[in-house]
């Protein structure tokens, strides 16, 4: 289906690096700005230091408030709303409410003229009273705060004509934190219609009398993502004078996590993907305010990558007359109806979930942490960046400075690749299940398309396996005879396997390998790229696909049938084994049950959730836990928070204890 364009911008070639390969460079002196290819940015400074990209540091005399772009709700209904973003809503969650409501959007704003001022009113706790009224500002992430100041209205009543200072000040509040999002947002409705008040974590001061016109909250500096401020009515359950203006909010130091996420770039053309390279310093802030060069901070960078055929990397859904997702264009989804509340329908006219679109982009290839690594994504016209700055410290950071990705012309069209036990080809569901710790003879086909003579082909495949492989045999051509291969190289993850002829627009001919590997894991993935000799071009991934009739798995990786090592960790039970996080309150969540035995001390427990082809979806870490039962939920949400698409997960359970490390999972069918 077409999909609407967004966020698109083609971007120009720096120059050659060498023959057949070119770089795109973002940041620096000569590169793209990052303030033109942001898409999405939390707490990253591209502003200060001109060219490069480094995070926010916050003043003690600048309201941290005004610099921020606000989104109203714990659950923001707004299209292009992504996790991170900054959100502030009124009691949990701002639907439901008796009487006059405040918009809590007025109070961030940075404008004293927009404004809640009320007499004689009853705030959210009704007609009890005894709840008060609270609101609660997410700053996205955490940031280093110490200060929150709550600005009633300037001027006068335009009734009353009192002032609104000191007459409509608050006497009785208190403000609390938390850097727990998940607590937060599953906090719910209790109660006749009344929104029940819970604290968060952390108590950061409760005033019983306040007398200052304009109320000022300090605590001791710390890293908070989420304040709540809590304030109450002054006779009974009545507020005899209410009013906020703003909410200010101050600290000091840098803030500990940046996530920022380009827009989709478009290439120009399909490429294969090279290194990537990245300058980037440490700096510390010393005593004096003075900022030094900090090369042993502890301060890091990673950037994730990823690429797409098409230029819009998100799925929007909508539903037929049988309640199934289908897919609709981003102009489309803007007309259909927000489904904002468990009830409301799954069918015709509504919205669905926005998911990856995983069809036309690759999953975020594994973080790069150092300069010069070549990231494991597939051919692509489009691509989207995503950088993360961590700090252990208060006063240090990491300044990204420059960035630099090559890219080389497409080798062929297509190279498709699936794998299968060799004395199993034709396999039930297309998995391709093996014995864990057993020494396995695997064949993997492979098939080549070419468009005319725009591609210049390949001659050499580098197999990466599970686990140390060996070359068992090669065979080629229409009718897949055996050849000796010119040269067969062993790695250490695999081996590199030299053809005896280019495989090229004017001889595709299919190519199947024989191979012997060992799997020791949940699943075990086989990663192919092709390339040549006798170019300087990039090496072309191996995508999974159907590259032979006779082979049934469509699928470059195997799954274990059983796992060793059961006496810590027992069987993993996965309720339900289908189910559909659609958002209308049935089998939205998965439910994970294991049982740990004989741990003498504490277990550090990790959920990992898998696609078929093995990349990681979600990781869920539980953290220490001890012999028994117990329960891990999975909302069908990846890393970013987006909705996985529809299909078959692998769960897997990592257990290190005290007899090392233990890994037991199953499967789960995710619907619509």
């Amino acid at each position: 289906m077409k999909k609407t364009l967004v966020f698109i911008l083609v971007l120009s070639w720096c120059g050659l690096l060498k023959a057949e390969r070119l770089e795109w460079r973002l940041g620096g002196a000569e590169g793209v700005g990052w303030e033109e290819v942001t898409f999405h940015n939390v707490l990253a400074d591209v502003n200060t230091v001109t060219g490069s990209l480094q995070p926010v540091e916050l003043d003690p005399d600048v309201n941290f408030v005004t610099q921020q772009d606000w989104t109203r709700y714990r659950s923001p209904i707004v299209l292009d709303y992504i996790p991170g973003k900054p959100r502030v809503w009124r009691g949990i969650g701002e639907r439901s409410w008796p009487g006059a409501s405040t918009n809590a959007l007025e109070f961030v704003d940075g404008d004293l003229e927009t404004h809640f001022s009320i007499k004689d009113w009853t705030g959210s706790g009704g007609l009890h009273g005894s709840w008060g009224e609270f609101y609660t500002v997410d700053f996205g992430a955490p940031i280093p705060v110490e200060r929150f100041v709550i600005v009633p209205a300037d001027g006068v009543d335009p009734f009353s004509q009192e002032p609104y200072r000191p007459n409509y000040t608050l006497r009785s509040f208190d403000l609390t934190g938390t850097n727990d999002v998940t607590m937060v947002d599953l906090q719910e409705v209790r109660g006749g219609g009344a929104l029940y008040y819970q604290p968060l974590d952390v108590l950061l001061r409760s005033i019983g009398q306040n007398f200052d016109p304009v109320p000022s909250l300090e605590f001791p500096l710390q890293y908070l993502q989420l304040l709540r401020i809590r304030l109450f009515p002054d006779q009974g359950a009545i507020f005899s004078r209410f009013s906020v203006a703003e909410f200010e909010v101050y600290g000091r130091g840098f803030v500990p996590s940046v996530r920022w996420v380009s827009q989709v770039v478009d290439m120009g053309q399909i490429v294969n993907i090279g290194e990537v390279n990245f300058d980037f310093s440490k700096w510390r802030r010393d005593q004096n305010g003075v900022l030094m060069s900090a090369p042993k901070s502890n301060a890091q960078v990673q950037v994730e990558i990823k690429t797409g055929l098409d230029d819009t990397p998100v799925a929007y859904q909508s539903y037929n007359d049988l309640q199934q997702m289908v897919e609709v264009t981003r102009s489309e989804y803007e007309k259909l109806k927000s489904r904002v509340f468990s009830w409301d329908p799954p069918s015709v006219g509504w919205r669905g979930p926005i998911v990856e679109d995983l069809e036309e982009w690759s999953f975020w290839a594994p973080p790069l942490r150092e300069p010069g690594q070549v990231p494991s994504v597939p051919r692509g016209r489009y691509v989207q960046l995503q950088i993360k700055l961590t700090t252990d410290e208060l006063w240090s950071f990491a300044r990204l400075d420059s960035l630099c990705i090559e890219v080389s012309p497409i080798l062929a069209d297509r190279v498709l690749g699936e794998v299968a036990v060799a004395d199993e080809l034709l396999t039930e569901y297309q998995l391709a299940e093996v014995k864990v710790g057993e020494r396995t003879e695997f064949v993997c086909a492979i098939d080549a398309q070419f468009n005319g003579s725009r591609q210049s082909g390949f001659d050499a495949l580098r197999f990466l396996t599970p686990s140390s492989s060996s070359f068992v045999e090669l065979q080629m051509g229409e009718f897949l005879a055996r050849v000796e291969p010119d040269s067969v190289v062993q790695e250490e993850a695999g081996f590199v396997l030299y053809l005896p002829r280019t495989v090229d627009h004017s001889e595709p001919g299919p190519l199947r390998v024989r191979l012997e590997t060992t799997v020791f894991g949940v699943v075990g993935q086989f990663e192919i790229e092709v390339f040549s000799r006798a170019s300087e071009s990039l090496p072309q991934s191996v995508e999974a696909g159907n590259a032979s009739m006779e082979i049934s798995t469509d699928q470059l990786r195997v799954v274990a049938q059983e796992v060793s090592l059961t006496s810590v960790l027992g069987q993993v039970d996965i309720q339900p084994t289908m189910f559909t996080p659609q958002g209308d309150g049935i089998n939205d969540q998965l439910q994970i049950h294991f049982t740990l035995f004989g741990i003498l001390g504490n277990s550090q427990v990790t959920v990992q959730i898998f696609a078929l082809d093995g990349r990681m979806m979600r990781e869920i870490t539980v953290g220490a836990l001890k012999f028994g039962r117990h329960q891990v939920v999975w909302d069908g949400r990846d890393e970013s928070g987006l909705v996985v698409p529809p299909g078959l997960y692998l769960v897997q359970v990592n257990v290190v204890s005290d007899k090392g490390l233990i890994r037991r999972g199953g499967s789960v069918a995710l619907v619509y």
